[in-house]
C-alpha cells in the first residue's frame, strides 16, 4: 500500500507514513512536500523502496526518511526551512554559489534556491518550518525586520553547532511521540519556538551580521507594566515575543530592551514565571486524581525534570510535596 496515515485530523499531532516501492509514486508524494523536480535513477527499480514518516503539529514537521537507491534530482527554489541530518547513506545538494556534501552524522540544510540534489541510499532525519516562523524568531533576537532575514550558507556554524541542531530535534521527535505533551498547546507552541530559535542560532544567517538594533525611543515603565498585565490576563494562550508587542503597540526589540531594563528579565523569562506560579496555584488546588506533569504540561513545561527544578528554586519543596500536602488537607476535610 503506498501511503497510509494515521490519525482522524482531529489530533493534535498528525502522524503519516509513505511507504512505496514505486519511484513514481514516491517522487508525486516528493514533489507535493518539496516542490516539482526533475529526477533520474541509477540501479535496478526492483532494489527501490521509499518510506517517510513524519510526525506533523500545526507549522512543524519532523520525522525521518529512507531511499534505497541512487538518484539525481533538480529543484525549483523551496520557500520552507528545511535541515536534514544524515543517518546513514550520502546526500550532496549544489547551487550556482554553494555545494554541501554529507555524510553520516552530519546536518545540513536545503537551499532556497534551485538546486542540484544527489543522493545515494540515503536514511536521514528532517525538521522542516515555514521559513516565516524561523525569521520571526530572528526578528525577536535582534530587532531584524522580518522581511530583511535569510539564510547565507547551507551548513551549520561548526561542529558544536550541528551537535546542538541534531540534539534539539531528537528532544522535538521524543515530545512529539508523547500524546500528553502533544496535546498541550503551550508545550506545542514552545516545541515550534525552541526550534526556529535553534534554526537562527546554528545556520549562518544574515542576523549574525548584526550586534544591536536600538530599541523603540520612549518606550519606558508603564509599557512593560502592560506587557506584564497582557502576560497575566493570556499566560495559558501560546504567547510569542511577537504577540505580547503586538498588543502593546512597540516593537518587539523595544519590548526586549525595556524588559530586559526595568524587569532584568525578558518577556518570556516573565511569561514562564507566571506559568510556574499557576502550576504552583494549580497544584495548591488540585482535584481529586490530579498529576504534576499534567499540571506541568498544561503550563508549558515539557520536562518534568526542568519544571522540578524551577519549583524547587521558586518554592522550596518539590511539586510533588505540594500535590501531597493538597491531598492531605483534603482528606482531614472530609473526615472532619
Amino acid at each position: 500500500m503506498p501511503w497510509t496515515e494515521n490519525g482522524d485530523g482531529q489530533e493534535p499531532v498528525t502522524r503519516e507514513v509513505v511507504e512505496t516501492d514505486d519511484p513514481e509514486e514516491a517522487h508525486h508524494v516528493i514533489a507535493l512536500k518539496y516542490g516539482e523536480h526533475r529526477v533520474r535513477i541509477s540501479g535496478p527499480r526492483a532494489r527501490f523502496h521509499y518510506r517517510q514518516a513524519t510526525l506533523r503539529v500545526e507549522d512543524l514537521e519532523v520525522g525521518e526518511s529512507r531511499y534505497t537507491m541512487r538518484n539525481r534530482a533538480e529543484s525549483l527554489p523551496y520557500r520552507d526551512f528545511t535541515a536534514v541530518t544524515v543517518v546513514s547513506g550520502r546526500y550532496a545538494v549544489r547551487t550556482t554559489d554553494e555545494e554541501l556534501r554529507l555524510g553520516p552524522g552530519t546536518t545540513g540544510r536545503y537551499p532556497e534556491a534551485g538546486a542540484v540534489h544527489l543522493v545515494d541510499d540515503l536514511a536521514a532525519v528532517f525538521v522542516r518550518l515555514p521559513m516565516q516562523r524561523v525569521a520571526a524568531a530572528a526578528s525577536v533576537r535582534t530587532g531584524l525586520p522580518i522581511a530583511n532575514f535569510q539564510f547565507t550558507t547551507m551548513a551549520p556554524l561548526s561542529p558544536a553547532m550541528a551537535l546542538l541542531w541534531q540534539s534539539v530535534t531528537a528532544f522535538a521527535r521524543r515530545q512529539l511521540a508523547v500524546n500528553a505533551v502533544a496535546a498541550s498547546p503551550l508545550a506545542r507552541a514552545g516545541l515550534v519556538d525552541l526550534l526556529a530559535t535553534t534554526a537562527v542560532a546554528v545556520f549562518p544567517n544574515t542576523t549574525m551580521t548584526i550586534n544591536y538594533l536600538p530599541g523603540q525611543a520612549g518606550v519606558g515603565r508603564a509599557i512593560v507594566r502592560r506587557a506584564a498585565e497582557f502576560i497575566e490576563a493570556h499566560a495559558a494562550a501560546p504567547l510569542t515575543v511577537g504577540r505580547i508587542a503586538e498588543a502593546c503597540e512597540v516593537s518587539q526589540r523595544a519590548l526586549q530592551v525595556a524588559f530586559q531594563r526595568y524587569q532584568g528579565q525578558s518577556p518570556m523569562a516573565f511569561l514562564r514565571t507566571v506559568r510556574l506560579r499557576q502550576a504552583h496555584w494549580d497544584l495548591q488546588h488540585a482535584k481529586p486524581g490530579q498529576t504534576v506533569a499534567e499540571t506541568a504540561r498544561r503550563w508549558g513545561w515539557t520536562h518534568p525534570g526542568r519544571f522540578a527544578q524551577a519549583y524547587r528554586e521558586a518554592y522550596g519543596c518539590h511539586p510533588y510535596d505540594t500535590l501531597r500536602a493538597t491531598g492531605a488537607s483534603a482528606s482531614l476535610e472530609q473526615s472532619q
